[in-house]
């Protein structure tokens, strides 16, 4: 009898040990399972030619449709980054390896006719670029403040030149006095929009100096106020 129950417990301890191995093996697997992800899909855009230098631009998006991100770009249109290939040396350079948006940028001066001399603003590229979630909503939208930001025609030098906390409305450049003028919205009611509800203010940029300045002070802007309120 003794033997019998021996060996029936032999029997159950080697069913129970089994029964183990098959829950790790069970559990290790939904583990990896759960660890995949799927890639984002990088799309590389036609080259453009950055006339009289040896470099080619290539812009980028990315379609990046897993919600499970922490940080999600929203660049259905616009470009994540780009990258800056020298036809001579064969290297290939990314702008920037922080995230943000690139909403538009300009190779020089646009409004420059083809026949016209060159000037200082044609040896830059200009960027307007949304780089911080303002609202805190974990993705890059348009709700977000856009930001002007320089390089030189080789993509070095990135340099953001408008202040934070402004949203960028406007800008334009005054090639006789090598400046850019900028038009910011201030969030100055502090409820995370950047809307009509918000002050306009007025900055310029020297682009032999890099010194950003604002063009009004607050002694000019308390004056228009007081003057304002006997004209309205």
């Amino acid at each position: 009898m003794k033997k019998v129950i021996t060996t029936t417990l032999l029997g159950l301890i080697i069913l129970a040990s089994a029964c183990t191995e098959d829950s790790k093996t069970i559990s290790t697997d939904v583990t990896t399972n759960t660890q995949i992800k799927s890639q984002p899909k990088v799309q590389y855009g036609s080259p453009i030619i950055i006339h009289k230098t040896d470099i080619l631009l290539y812009p980028l998006k990315l379609n990046d449709n897993d919600d499970n991100e922490s940080y999600k770009r929203e660049v259905s249109t616009n470009h994540w980054n780009l990258i800056f290939y020298n036809i001579i040396s064969g290297k290939s350079e990314l702008l920037t390896n922080a995230k943000m948006i690139i909403n538009s940028f300009s190779i020089g001066h646009s409004e420059n006719p083809n026949n016209r001399q060159t000037t200082l603003s044609d040896q830059f590229i200009y960027y307007d670029i949304t780089d911080s979630d303002n609202d805190g909503d974990k993705k890059l939208t348009p709700k977000d403040p856009k930001k002007l930001y320089l390089s030189n025609l080789q993509g070095k030098s990135f340099t953001r030149i408008s202040p934070n906390n402004y949203d960028l409305s406007s800008w334009k450049i005054d090639d006789k006095h090598d400046l850019i003028l900028m038009d910011l919205i201030k969030d100055s009611n502090g409820d995370k929009e950047f809307n009509d509800k918000d002050e306009v203010e007025y900055f310029v940029y020297n682009l032999k100096t890099g010194v950003l300045k604002a063009v009004f002070d607050q002694k000019i802007k308390d004056e228009i106020k007081n003057l304002a309120k006997k004209v309205l």
